[in-house]
């Protein structure tokens, strides 16, 4: 494909913070990730900051750490990605899917609450594609049903609700750092949590049950989630630049914007008047979706679907089957449109007339 889905911010810098890892000869957790660490921490806000390999097994680490009994329901949107609703089941808990806004894509508290189960111990937001759930309206209904509240932050990096930052209202909150999101370190994830209990299970669970490597007596049960330096030196030059990255995703944004308003039947994602966004992709809507897509495939654009919503997963399935309408909308009608940062406006100018060229033919 001539304009891909994805493309990376990369270059000299994360290289020569790559460098110094390998000129101090160490390469496991070290002074490279306690620095982007305490970067992240006064970037987001957070008290407590932990790393895991990718957002899912943070995901997962962070069901461990909140350890409610095997077998509890877990709230979680239809609409988001496999492994929000996989690190549950991996958990050993039992997901119940929520329908979303189809408007924000985001589930508010009214679909929480009518998916709500005697047997719910967690409810977990999914801040979708960069704009953050009603989160004020979302923990006074935790609160209510005394509910731990888990965000799954994986594509929301920046993102804030009324001025704080996604994933520090709930109990823990998980942020990606995957090829594709804001800034990367190829595979990697964050937790975070305002809770100093919370954060000393989690540091137990992710580093074999102990406090500190080099000790061989482990009070605690626990596995390896921890990263390398060298993901963390990407890291650190990625925080860097993240000022840049976000003015040019508000640049494609608008772009899109206004070059498709009105074009054909096609319908663009609402942000949460509380939310600031940091696009993960341009979403659109149509009821001409699959023509839509072969056409851009047909000159070189690399198309991407919306999410296909867990509760219709082959091995998510619940019985008896349910129906939620929205997510289910979504995924019939809806793309991503490319967002990332080495796109130029030439690139752009070639996808929008493209697509206007498409519902000129009918």
């Amino acid at each position: 494909m001539s304009i891909s889905q994805v493309d990376l911010s990369i270059g000299k810098e994360e290289a020569e913070l790559v460098q110094q890892c390998i000129d101090a000869r160490w390469l496991s957790e070290g002074p490279q990730t306690k620095a982007f660490a305490e970067s992240l921490q006064a970037f987001t806000g957070s008290k407590f900051l932990s790393f895991a390999p990718n957002a899912t097994l943070g995901l997962y680490l962070a069901f461990l750490a909140l350890d409610v009994p095997p077998g509890s329901e877990v709230l979680i949107p239809s609409y988001t990605f496999y492994g929000s609703a996989t690190a549950a089941v991996f958990a050993g808990l039992k997901p119940v899917f929520v329908d979303c806004n189809p408007k924000t894509f985001n589930s508010d508290v009214e679909h929480f609450k009518a998916a709500l189960t005697p047997n719910a111990r967690i409810m977990m937001p999914v801040h979708i594609y960069g704009q953050c759930c009603d989160m004020t309206a979302l923990m006074a209904f935790a609160k209510e049903h005394q509910l731990l509240v888990l965000e799954d932050a994986a594509q929301a990096l920046g993102a804030k609700h009324k001025g704080r930052h996604a994933g520090t209202f709930g109990d823990i909150g998980v942020v990606s750092f995957y090829s594709d999101k804001t800034i990367t370190t190829g595979e990697g994830g964050m937790l975070m949590t305002q809770s100093e209990e919370m954060h000393a299970k989690i540091s137990l669970l992710r580093n074999q049950g102990r406090p500190n490597a080099g000790t061989f007596i482990h009070p605690s049960l626990g596995m390896n989630f921890r990263i390398t330096d060298i993901q963390a030196a990407i890291g650190r030059a990625q925080l860097k630049k993240f000022d840049a990255i976000y003015a040019a995703k508000v640049h494609k944004w608008n772009f899109y914007e206004k070059a498709l308003k009105g074009v054909g039947d096609l319908r663009f994602m609402e942000v949460n008047k509380d939310s600031n966004l940091i696009a993960f992709r341009f979403p659109i809507l149509s009821k001409h979706r699959d023509g839509l897509m072969k056409a851009m495939t047909d000159q070189g654009i690399q198309t991407r679907g919306f999410f296909y919503p867990m509760h219709l997963q082959p091995k998510l399935r619940s019985e008896p089957a349910v129906t939620l309408e929205n997510c289910e909308m979504l995924y019939a009608e809806g793309q991503c449109l490319p967002i990332h940062f080495q796109l130029q406006d030439s690139d752009l100018q070639f996808i929008c007339d493209t697509i206007k060229d498409y519902f000129k033919k009918g």
